[in-house]
């Protein structure tokens, strides 16, 4: 009872999300709550210092009535992502609102304060609900910003990550949130891609597939595809036929650039983080085809896929528990 009435806050202000977490000393999820920044009609995101404005007000709306579900549980940490990866250098202005909320909860309540990573929130809380339990694995970030292959290898809290293949590019995310705008869809436009893709039934041209290694390029499939929405009269048949050809194409390049990963350095385990994981296109492709080659795959729910602060919070559970034990 006592280990429920103490709780560990997360905290992530990313370019798509805003995001609080609550975790208690038992490990149980208490708290996940999102608000998405707001991107006005026919844009691809928005300016850093708009998103930092719609944090600060979002916060406020989500921690406004935090105790209906925490009750009066004593907040003892505060976590929260500080930077985009967890490399010297890396720096958005988006992931100050957070950082400088935790401060000041963190001042206010004598909580501890920790600081993580959003590449590092990505990867614990799709492990902690993939069921993934070994220490060393691969881990494919994809999201809106990001499409990395990593070697992962856990520490007591966070993980040594090293970049072993990804796009060269731009990134999954940003490839279906182009095309979906293009369709003239709402950014962000994955989830009606991915929707698209699956009820497609019929037959496409194929584009031209190639990898390095590890490493694959997406700007050749936006432009191919862009030919065909513009040559095109608008309709759904189209909107469907593209989107299956631009999920087709990842699958296959992430197939090649992860079988050769994994194997290479001698990893059988395959960890799927971030937003553009949550497609089911991706999820029911992916995993049959890498099965073939003796790896395994690893989901976890949307909901834990795409932004949240449900792995900041994870995170600081690991770093207190470290810090003071069983209480």
């Amino acid at each position: 009872m006592k280990s429920k009435n103490k709780i560990i806050l997360g905290i992530d202000t990313s370019c798509y999300t805003t995001s609080i977490a609550a975790i208690n000393l038992n490990g149980e999820l208490m708290l996940s709550r999102k608000s998405a920044i707001k991107v006005r009609a026919g844009q691809k995101g928005v300016r850093q210092s708009e998103g930092v404005f719609q944090h600060i007000n979002n916060l406020g709306e989500l921690f406004g009535n935090m105790r209906a579900e925490t009750g009066d549980s004593e907040i003892v940490a505060v976590c929260a992502s500080s930077r985009p990866r967890p490399v010297d250098g890396s720096y958005m202005p988006v992931f100050s609102p957070g950082y400088r909320f935790a401060q000041s909860i963190a001042g206010i309540t004598g909580a501890s304060l920790y600081a993580t990573s959003h590449q590092e929130g990505h990867i614990r809380a799709a492990k902690w609900d993939s069921g993934l339990d070994v220490d060393s694995f691969v881990s494919i970030h994809l999201s809106g910003g990001t499409s990395e292959i990593l070697l992962v290898s856990s520490k007591t809290a966070g993980y040594e990550m090293e970049i072993i293949g990804g796009t060269r590019d731009i990134s999954a995310g940003q490839l279906l949130d182009r095309i979906g705008v293009r369709l003239g869809y709402d950014f962000p436009c994955g989830r009606r891609i991915d929707e698209n893709a699956l009820e497609f039934d019929g037959e496409t041209p194929k584009l031209k597939i190639s990898h390095d290694k590890g490493y694959i390029n997406l700007s050749g499939i936006e432009t191919a595809i862009y030919k065909i929405i513009d040559s095109a009269d608008s309709c759904r048949e189209i909107e469907k036929q593209v989107s299956y050809m631009a999920m087709d194409a990842i699958c296959t390049k992430l197939y090649r650039a992860l079988s050769h990963t994994a194997k290479s350095h001698g990893c059988s385990d395959v960890l799927f983080a971030g937003g553009v994981s949550s497609s089911r296109f991706l999820s029911s492709r992916l995993s049959d085809m890498l099965k073939v080659e003796g790896i395994r795959t690893y989901w976890c729910n949307p909901e834990y896929a795409q932004d949240s602060a449900v792995g900041a919070a994870l995170i600081g559970y690991d770093i207190y528990q470290n810090e003071h034990g069983d209480e």
